[in-house]
């Protein structure tokens, strides 16, 4: 049986642009996606100002420390599940 080394030619040919039309699309969308920094920005500011809150030895209003503690509970159980 005799190869057709031509066609293997062209499908790897063809493989190669078609990868490289995927590359081109994705890095085209990494691009043009919103950064995830947001994210990032509030969880630093949070333990900054716990940080704060803990050196400047302030006391956390009952209403404010009852709600950290429900979420903190909350947390835990969803962690568990």
């Amino acid at each position: 049986m005799e190869e057709n080394w031509y066609a293997v030619q062209q499908q790897a040919h063809d493989r190669i642009t078609e990868a490289r039309a995927i590359a081109r699309s994705q890095a085209l969308v990494r691009e043009l996606a919103r950064p995830h920094r947001g994210r990032y920005t509030v969880g630093v500011a949070l333990i900054r100002l716990g940080t704060w809150i803990l050196a400047s030895g302030m006391r956390l209003p009952a209403e404010v420390a009852r709600t950290l503690a429900a979420l903190r509970a909350a947390t835990d159980r969803s962690l568990r599940a």
